[in-house]
This record gives structure tokens, sequence and C-alpha cells, in this order.
């Protein structure tokens, strides 16, 4: 695998995980996790553990969680899905065309390990007019006081994606 070192604008690393470690998270999803990010299945409306969360954190992926949506942003658009006007940040939120089901829709994936995560429609609040449309499956929520990893499991990384940072001022 070649690390290519892409890292996005909020410093989050882009490039695929290793092979052994995406498989190992993959084997870990339960069912309906399995089903909706690696089969682009949907789950039911109204049943998402995340459509009714109120806390204030970060919705991640849950196959490698890469930051994808913040609270800040999540609103309620009726459709039984967690609904979100933006995104943690534009590069983390990968868009394809999906033309199943008789009709043209935009599929919205992880861009690190390309876990379907649902799709986006242009009929969102201000100020971006979009609506981000999530299943829960899909989404793992870390509370605002815990630590984002910067890359899951990683050999590099033994500490379970765990990041130091060093800063130096003068």
């Amino acid at each position: 695998m070649s690390n290519t070192g892409r890292v996005s604008a909020s410093g989050f690393p882009l490039d695929p995980l290793p092979a052994e470690v995406l498989q190992a998270r993959v084997g870990a999803l339960t069912p309906e996790q399995h089903h909706v990010t690696q089969k682009s299945g949907t789950e039911a409306p109204f049943c998402g553990g995340f459509l009714g969360e109120k806390e204030a954190g970060i919705y991640c992926c849950v196959v490698c969680s890469l930051p994808l949506f913040r609270s800040e942003h999540k609103f309620d658009s009726g459709t039984g899905w967690p609904s979100f006007f933006d995104t943690f940040d534009r590069e983390h939120v990968a868009e394809k065309s999906d033309e199943s089901h008789g009709m043209i829709r935009v599929e919205i994936c992880c861009a690190r390990c390309d876990a379907h995560l649902g799709h986006v429609f242009p009929d969102g609040p201000p100020p971006t007019g979009v609506r981000h449309c999530l299943n829960s499956a899909s989404l793992e929520f870390l509370t605002l006081d815990k630590e984002i990893p910067l890359m899951p499991d990683s050999p590099e990384n033994p500490e379970q994606g765990l990041a130091s940072a060093y800063f130096g001022g003068g």
C-alpha cells in the first residue's frame, strides 16, 4: 500500500487504512452496520439510534473513525434519519452518483474507507441548503470530551488511534 500522506484541511489523514486494520474493523461491525456501510444498505426510518441524539459532539465513521459531522450542524428534517446541513470537513465526505432504485441520487461515503453513509439532497436549511441524510448504523458518536483518533488501530500508532501533537512557542 502506498502512503501518499494526504491530510485534510482539518488535519486528519485521508489515506486508506492498512488492509489488515480495515479488515479487522469491518469484521467487528454488527450485521446492520456491515449491511449499511459495506453493501450500501439503508436502515428503516425512525429506527436509528442517533436520530434523537441531542448531546454536543462529533459523528464519526463507524468503520475508520474519521470525523464526518458536528452536532451543531444537525437538524430535524422529519425524514426519519439523522440530517446535517454541513460536514465536519468537506474533504471527509465523498460524493458518488447513485442510480439505484430507479432514481438519480447523490450517495455519500467516508472519504478514507469508502463506507456508505447515506445520501445528500438539495433541500436543507440555510446556510448551505443541503441535507446530508445519514444512517445511524454508519456512525459512531463522540462527546466533546473525547479525543478524535487521527488514524485508528494503525501500526504506526499502537495506542488505538490516539495521537500526540507537540507544539512549540517562541
